[in-house]
């Protein structure tokens, strides 16, 4: 391909060197500017065929590429692949002489090694360009085409050569279309180790990430817990609860009641992946009318569906309606409540500064917003673990991102929400 280049490009210099010699006597400086322009280019396309197939992989590269490094392999491999082809290119014939045997084993001994390296360099350079798990079936169908191409020319050209180096007498002569069918078995056998080699490695590192992320979603579910089960909660709970039994004692019945219910959810929760959302807007229902008892108006959570559509506010009294086209999705447990668990946590509830959370549910996305009145302590001590412990939980269920985003006025956290169907089961819970 590369002499087709150079004579493409000589003969378009040849006639353009004609044509500036005809019009431009005047102006020699110019012509030969455009000639010496033109006798570059060759030297362009052989740069940029080079630049596509990369020739030498460093042992950081062979392990990425091939799931570990086969130098040894293929120094070792070589040998007794050869005696293979020596024994179906007719090397191991009754009667032949030792140095005819001799002569056989050096030819396929050559081939092996010609047909091992340059079909190592394609598998590498395809793994390097075809790297993702979605382009298997293309890399492979594209790595068994350049190989046959192989074959096919080092089978035509390659092996009279040889013959005339190390002539093959009294040696029988099969067919070429027998020699390239059976080398080019050869040569998938190879690729065929390859592929399973590189295959187990990476199921190997599947189970690995697999194992890794089970554990990380028992340390968040742990998390979770701890969370939810931390003595400010219950301590600051049941100081609200003192406080308004003497007021209202219906009130404090039904304080004691959705108490009870948010920490009956954790436990019943704690192993699952997903929930569905209309379990979670009453979970979080539950927890709010706690906060707002606590708060009273100093606190206000609204919610907005879709594009337009009017804010419905959490309070005293008022039933939150999640429309339909919502209730089937499905979302981490506790993950709405979280958030607005930590912006309550971080910020300043007071009259002066009175907090509003907005949680807009929109698509396949539940964002949570609020304006930022940071208390000075949690702003100085905040480790951001809630945020850390979500992202994990939501790896395990989907490739959807958890986008944070804070600018000096408000601080916003947008989660999915997602049909099962969209649902990608990592790991069991």
């Amino acid at each position: 391909m590369l002499s087709l280049c150079k004579y493409s490009f000589y003969f378009k210099n040849k006639l353009l060197s004609l044509k500036l010699a005809a019009t431009c006597n005047l102006q020699p400086a110019t012509c030969n500017l455009q000639l010496a322009t033109c006798n570059l280019k060759p030297a362009t396309c052989n740069l940029k065929l080079a630049t596509r197939m990369k020739l030498f992989f460093t042992k950081a590269e062979r392990i990425k590429y091939l799931g570990f490094d086969d130098l040894c392999v293929m120094l070792v491999g070589i040998f007794p692949l050869a005696g293979i082809g020596n024994v179906l290119f007719g090397g191991a014939t009754p009667g032949i002489s030792m140095w005819e045997s001799a002569n056989c084993y050096g030819i396929s001994l050559t081939f092996t090694t010609l047909y091992w390296v340059v079909g190592r360099l394609a598998t590498l350079n395809f793994r390097r360009r075809l790297p993702e798990q979605h382009q298997t079936a293309q890399r492979i169908v594209a790595t068994l085409g350049v190989l046959a191409i192989i074959v096919v020319l080092m089978s035509a050209l390659v092996e009279p050569v040889l013959k005339n180096v190390l002539p093959e007498q009294g040696i029988p002569d099969p067919p070429l279309s027998y020699k390239i069918v059976m080398a080019y078995t050869l040569v998938v056998m190879v690729l065929a180790m390859y592929e399973g080699i590189y295959f187990f490695t990476k199921f190997k590192e599947s189970l690995l990430v697999q194992e890794r992320l089970a554990k990380d979603n028992m340390q968040a579910q742990l998390s979770v817990l701890k969370q939810q089960m931390n003595p400010h909660f219950l301590f600051n709970s049941l100081n609200t609860l003192v406080n308004i039994i003497p007021e209202d004692a219906g009130k404090a019945t039904l304080f004691t009641q959705r108490l009870s219910s948010v920490y009956r959810r954790i436990l019943e929760w704690r192993h699952k992946e997903l929930i569905t959302l209309e379990e979670e807007v009453r979970a979080l229902q539950d927890y709010v009318f706690l906060m707002q008892t606590r708060f009273e108006d100093k606190l206000s959570v609204c919610w907005t569906f879709g594009a337009g559509t009017p804010v419905q506010c959490e309070g005293e009294g008022q039933a939150l309606i999640l429309p339909a086209e919502f209730r089937n999705y499905r979302v981490v447990p506790l993950s709405v409540q979280l958030l607005v668990e930590n912006a309550i946590k971080h910020n300043v509830v007071s009259h002066e500064f009175p907090l509003r959370i907005d949680i807009v549910l929109a698509g396949n996305r539940i964002t949570v917003s609020n304006e930022l009145q940071l208390r000075t302590s949690q702003q100085l001590n905040s480790t951001g673990w809630g945020h850390q412990n979500l992202k994990a939980r939501y790896e395990m269920v989907t490739e959807d991102p958890i986008i944070i985003t804070e600018t000096d006025e408000r601080f916003e956290v947008s989660i999915p929400v997602f049909p099962v169907k969209q649902v990608r089961r990592a790991a069991t819970a």
